[in-house]
């Protein structure tokens, strides 16, 4: 359930946790109207239109910017509305308008019928940010030391990195003015449309990300900033916020006033324990509700991380497909507004992650296919309150880790060695895919 007095087009809403819905009650004329608008959203990802739908595709070395962003060329019945049956027209200006058709034809059945339901069609495009100093860092003292010492860092002991509230490394900035670089042939070449709402982590990493990657693009490029976009949270300092007065200053066009949990101090973060994929979920499906209550725009940008894209991709019932750094994947989906209350039939089998029409993939040939698709298990409850109870602590290191030696260990060299290397392209780390644990 979603109050729309909590949307992302409201302001002035009071302070609380993220993972929690508001409920300002006093009185009974606010109760009231408070329930008028109150809803239910379905998300269903619609399938057979990318190819990072297709459970043959793999995400281990997909690249979109040479798949014209994974979308597959196909017929569509809203062709016969163009001319010439769509000839002439590029694969993105046939699927733009099949959106607008599909859109258009659930508005009229809704007039005719006097369904209550909404019914909406949305091109989400998650993009995850650039490398940044804590990918670098992660990739040097491997994964293990890192979950248990070097993440509770500010930074390395030689001074060499900053990964708290990490930044984006110069190959980060790379890969984000690369996209932008895309988006403009895209642009030139497909005849693309830009998304028409843009909301961005407080992370500084996905801050400049989106900064770069729409430089240029957009006339005042000013994207909302919103607390439940950020990355998994707590014990890691690269996942703890500046405050929004740092915000506002590094990045002055962003806004920062439409979100009602957007508070000035990081009060989510928390140094002694760490949220759980399903407290991750949860949070990211309130997300989607808060943004859906009254977003009207048919594409959508999201510049965010791996683990919340993870989540994002899990509510809404697509296969996981995990980003390397500077990724961006658009995701088709149906979005179900719903009244509560109402006695509606409903199309789907469970309140977030159904499926729905659209062109289907052949089936992968093989059992595996690196646990890229999504099972029918039960879908988190978004109406659930997280109170931390269930969040992890901090780590133990095995006692036989060489903590102070493990990075040269590894990789044969010191901190700043490594780090040049990266930056100068000499050193090349591997991606380490993220997939959400369902």
């Amino acid at each position: 359930m979603s109050n729309v007095g909590t949307s992302l087009g409201k302001t002035g809403q009071p302070v609380l946790d993220i993972h929690t819905n508001p409920d300002t009650s006093p009185g009974k004329a606010h109760q009231e109207e408070a329930q008028k608008k109150q809803y239910q959203f379905r998300y269903a990802t619609l399938q057979g239109y990318f190819l990072q739908d297709d459970p043959r595709t793999k995400a281990a070395g997909f690249q979109f910017m040479e798949n014209n962003f994974g979308l597959v060329q196909r017929p569509y019945d809203s062709d016969e509305d163009l001319p010439d049956r769509g000839q002439g027209k590029t694969a993105w200006q046939r699927f733009e308008h099949h959106i607008s058709s599909l859109n258009n034809a659930a508005t009229r059945k809704r007039h005719e019928t006097g369904e209550d339901v909404v019914t909406q069609y949305k091109l989400l495009f998650l993009g995850r940010h650039g490398n940044g100093y804590h990918n670098i860092a992660e990739r040097y003292y491997g994964s293990e030391a890192w979950d248990c010492h070097y993440s509770m860092l500010d930074g390395d002991p030689e001074g060499v990195m900053i990964w708290a509230d990490a930044h984006l490394s110069k190959e980060g900035r790379r890969q984000a003015k690369e996209v932008n670089e895309f988006w403009k042939s895209q642009i030139a070449e497909q005849k693309m449309s830009l998304p028409q709402s843009y909301y961005v982590s407080p992370l500084d990493r996905a801050l400049e990300t989106a900064e770069i990657t729409f430089d240029g693009l957009v006339p005042s490029f000013d994207p909302t900033v919103v607390e439940r976009l950020r990355e998994g949270t707590g014990i890691h300092t690269c996942d703890r916020r500046s405050p929004v007065s740092y915000i506002r200053q590094r990045y002055p066009t962003y806004v920062t006033t439409r979100d009602p949990f957007l508070t000035e101090a990081d009060q989510f973060w928390d140094a002694e324990l760490r949220e759980p994929d399903q407290a991750l979920a949860i949070r990211l499906g309130k997300l989607m509700d808060q943004i859906m209550a009254d977003e009207d725009g048919e594409r959508i940008s999201l510049t965010s991380h791996s683990g919340a894209i993870g989540a994002v991709l899990y509510v809404l019932g697509h296969r996981q497909f995990s980003l390397a750094t500077g990724a961006v994947i658009p995701v088709f989906v149906r979005v179900d507004k719903i009244p509560v209350g109402g006695d509606h039939h409903n199309p789907l089998s469970r309140r977030h992650g159904g499926k729905a029409e659209g062109g289907k993939h052949a089936q992968a040939d093989d059992g595996d296919d690196d646990h890229d698709t999504n099972s029918d298990q039960q879908r988190p409850d978004m109406n659930e309150e997280d109170d931390k109870s269930t969040w992890r602590p901090k780590p133990l290191c095995p006692p036989d880790l060489d903590i102070p030696n493990i990075g040269v260990k590894r990789w044969g060299m010191g901190v700043k060695e490594f780090v040049t290397g990266v930056e100068n392209g000499t050193v090349k780390l591997e991606e380490v895919a993220f997939r959400y644990a369902e």
